[in-house]
């Protein structure tokens, strides 16, 4: 049930997002909006989708080089299949496509589904970070603007809340966390509980798999593909600004904040359905661009990437297993 509730409350939110997004619209913005998609120059549409496609081949490559460390090549093929397969998963159950990534991949490969996990844990803070660095330049390159939010949100926090109280709080958590971090560690590492062994076994994969990044011979590598797939996917985010005579003026930051609220809509709500579009409409309008353009262009990146996703992401779970002619057993 709260599996099924986790998938269902989301698309129902992006429904809602939907309906009420469109039915605040005037007959005039809704004529707009078809003028737009209809206008719309659908080279760069494709442009965009190519730039997707190419940086989940990088990131199917990037992944053996975690894999390296812990004595494992996965065949190409079958990590982009798996890649593309976990983006699937994504958008039917948020958070479960790293999983299923790792167990369709463990099918056809020698290299255990733990280790895996642990090594595309590790790829997912590298990419935490690079986006934590777009997130901090946008909020530089905003600061003139959210300065006076910020100063106001400050002293209405500090004129709640001292500093000693806020210290000795945070103090405790951290203690409490600390405690309980470590009474659960050394009864994971000693207990002799077949259960507990079986997890025992599992989280020391993933922590392998995790620290193999800091063990790669190919480290530069690793962080040029890193780099790579975040240029590509600002790329696919921006080109089709372009299709629009609106949207292909925007500024640079224009691009990057909107790039930011979407990919934060993404987290928020299953797929970013619904939320998406709005996201990118609010922001661009913060840029005197207007609401029917910026609409129709979230729309439009958003159809595309999705599009994108499932069709490659059915081909893969169809042609996985015939391509791989059975699975290869592991310990």
């Amino acid at each position: 049930m709260l599996n099924t509730l986790k998938v269902v409350i989301p698309l129902i939110i992006g429904v809602y997002v939907i309906w009420y997004q469109f039915s605040q619209l005037s007959n005039d913005q809704l004529t707009q909006i078809k003028t737009s998609f209809a206008n719309a120059d659908y080279f760069w549409v494709v442009m965009s989708v190519s730039f997707g496609v190419l940086s989940h081949v990088s990131r199917a490559y990037r992944w053996n080089f975690a894999l390296e460390p812990l004595g494992y090549k996965n065949r190409f093929i079958n990590n982009f299949f798996g890649v593309m397969i976990g983006y699937v998963a994504n958008i039917i159950l948020p958070r479960f496509g790293e999983v299923w990534r790792c167990v369709m991949v463990s099918r056809y490969e020698k290299a255990p589904f733990e280790k895996l996990f642990g090594t595309v844990v590790a790829e997912r803070v590298a990419d935490m970070l690079v986006l934590m660095l777009i997130v901090t330049s946008v909020l530089i390159l905003q600061l003139a603007q959210l300065k006076e939010a910020i100063s106001g949100l400050l002293s209405d926090f500090l004129e709640k809340n001292s500093i000693a109280e806020l210290v000795i709080k945070l103090g405790l958590v951290a203690i409490f966390l600390l405690v309980t971090t470590i009474i659960g560690w050394r009864i994971l590492m000693k207990s002799q509980n077949k259960i507990i062994s079986k997890i025992r076994g599992l989280v020391v994969g993933i922590l392998e798999g995790i620290t193999s990044i800091l063990k790669m011979k190919k480290k530069w590598a690793f962080l040029a593909h890193t780099l790579f797939i975040w240029v590509l996917y600002l790329g696919m985010f921006y080109v089709p600004f372009l299709a629009l005579p609106e949207t292909s003026t925007a500024p640079i930051s224009a691009v990057l904040a909107s790039f930011v609220m979407a990919s934060f809509s993404i987290v928020l709500v299953q797929g970013g359905i619904g939320v998406y579009p709005v996201a990118v409409a609010q922001t661009l309008v913060l840029y005197g661009i207007g609401y029917e353009a910026g609409f129709a262009m979230g729309w439009i990146i958003w159809v595309a990437q999705t599009a994108m996703i499932v069709i490659f992401g059915v081909i893969s779970l169809v042609l996985m297993p015939i391509l791989n002619e059975k699975p290869i057993a592991t310990d």
